[in-house]
């Protein structure tokens, strides 16, 4: 009966319509019966404090003197990149003032609504739930720039990124867009992967790897706190059973259903990435099981059931999760051997996991009955024609060109602005001191200045007591005084003095 139906009569049937005004407009999808309100709102919450997943995730992964730094940048994709989305970011993806075109939408900038506003609900039910999004994109690409670059740079750069997810997300999402009106089909949140995943390597590309990185061929910097990157992982992977249940946007009707049906792919995903994983490491590396490479599987596969978590069949769902997370391992060393320094993986966990996703709606879709979801399609592979498959490839082209040839002529304007590069001192001394003055564990200002009469500086080949003059030092300052001048990247540096140095954190900057 669904595949008789015109796609309004569809869309009519299955969804409570809110009355239509000038001045804003909600995608069918996403109009909300009172019998709906407090899912969608509830999943918005949920979605929102998976931030605290994915500052863990990178927080453990950088080095332990980076990692203050990389939980500020994602306040700063909280902060600048939701007010960004709240000026411009909500317009691109749903305006409808005149000036719109089926490449971004125009009008309803600065979100607001007046009173008695028969579509108030629904508005800033999506601005919520799409802020949450568009944070998220942001994050990807703080990653990508961990440990290399300028706190104040990755502001002016969050803010401006905001646009290409926006975009993005307009041609998938917004009634205006193209691959949307193509019958492009993303579940929950491909599109954040693959623009944030693709502007996110380009931002790596451009900014160089991280000191000393490629020095002596294939060499991975450590873990900061891998008991850190696990912990967010298992809250990401809480709050993605919400990120892909709430794609549903209600449970009234044959909803429900379907956002219970989202959880469960999303989790079979996962086992099947995980199981898949476990034994994959094990195998790589004789017995042991690398971390990086499970926290990269699972967050794959993750992305993965973005776009297809409620329309593939249950089995597929464990497969297709299975070799998502043998492309994204196997993905890693190859983004070593093109020097390409990727910390989190926008590449391999991230691009990858956003592309499988659409690639396994354009073959193992279902079609959702009464839900109007694919149009009455199926997948390639379960009884459907090319054009599903077709159409599918084309948005995965479209939105990884908007993410990197678009995220480039951004890069170049920000750096030409504000330089993202720190410089190699810098850098070799850790972010958290050079740009906030604190250590992971201890602020440096809450500790008496040493007062020294000797600095000994050690390696492999020198070992020098230089004499200096006894001078009470502030720590900040002695970090950007003198001692700047010397190569920091070829020693370890330690203090001898009175017992007080004990308790100044030391930069030990690893060969």
């Amino acid at each position: 009966m669904v595949n008789n139906m015109t796609v309004e009569e569809a869309i009519n049937a299955t969804f409570h319509r809110f009355p239509r005004n000038d001045s804003y407009a909600i995608p069918g999808l996403y109009d909300l019966p009172e019998t709906d309100a407090t899912f969608p709102i509830l999943s918005c919450l949920i979605i929102f404090q998976m931030q605290t997943g994915f500052a863990l995730v990178e927080a453990g992964i950088v080095r332990t003197k980076n990692s203050v730094n990389i939980m500020m940048k994602n306040i700063a994709d909280v902060c600048i990149g939701g007010l960004a989305f709240w000026i411009f970011g909500f317009g691109l993806m749903f305006g409808r003032g005149e000036y719109t075109t089926p490449f971004f939408g125009a009008g309803d900038f600065f979100t607001d609504t007046k009173f008695g506003d028969p579509l108030t609900a629904g508005v800033f039910t999506l601005f919520l739930y799409q802020m949450s999004y568009a944070t998220t994109s942001n994050t990807i690409v703080s990653g990508a720039l961990a440990e290399r670059a300028r706190f104040s740079s990755y502001c002016l750069l969050t803010f401006v990124m905001t646009v290409l997810y926006s975009l993005g997300a307009g041609w998938m999402w917004g009634e205006h867009g193209w691959l949307h009106n193509l019958g492009a089909v993303d579940l929950s949140g491909g599109v954040i992967h693959i623009v944030g995943g693709s502007s996110g390597v380009l931002c790596a590309w451009f900014i160089g790897p991280r000191t000393g990185r490629y020095a002596k061929g294939r060499e991975p910097l450590p873990m900061g706190s891998p008991l850190n990157a696990l912990i967010g992982l298992f809250i990401l992977w809480w709050g993605w059973l919400a990120f892909n249940a709430g794609c549903s946007y209600g449970v009234a009707g044959a909803k429900w259903a379907y956002a219970v049906r989202a959880g469960v792919g999303t989790a079979l995903s996962t086992w099947g990435a995980g199981a898949f994983a476990l034994v994959y490491s094990m195998f790589l590396h004789k017995g042991k099981v690398d971390v990086y490479e499970i926290i990269s599987a699972i967050i794959a596969s993750l992305i993965m059931s973005n776009a297809s978590c409620y329309i593939m069949p249950m089995s597929i769902c464990v497969l297709f999760g299975a070799f998502t997370a043998f492309v994204s391992i196997s993905l890693i060393p190859v983004m070593d051997k093109l020097g390409i320094d990727d910390p989190i993986g926008c590449f391999s966990t991230h691009w990858t996991g956003g592309v499988m996703g659409y690639i396994s709606v354009g073959l193992f879709a279902e079609n959702p009955v009464p839900l109007f979801t694919t149009m009455g399609r199926e997948g390639l592979l379960m009884g459907g024609g090319w054009w599903f498959i077709t159409v599918q490839l084309i948005a995965i082209v479209a939105l990884s060109c908007l993410g990197f040839f678009g995220a480039y002529p951004v890069i170049k304007l920000c750096n030409k602005i504000l330089p993202l590069r720190l410089d190699v001192e810098s850098e070799e001394i850790g972010c958290d001191i050079v740009e906030h003055g604190v250590t992971a564990h201890e602020t440096l200002s809450m500790i008496q200045p040493p007062i020294t009469n000797s600095i000994k500086i050690k390696s492999d080949e020198v070992n020098l007591s230089l004499p200096v003059t006894p001078v009470t030092l502030n720590p900040p300052s002695f970090f950007d005084g003198s001692m700047r001048n010397r190569n920091l990247a070829q020693y370890n540096l330690t203090f001898e003095g009175n017992e007080s140095i004990a308790n100044l954190p030391r930069p030990v900057p690893r060969l």
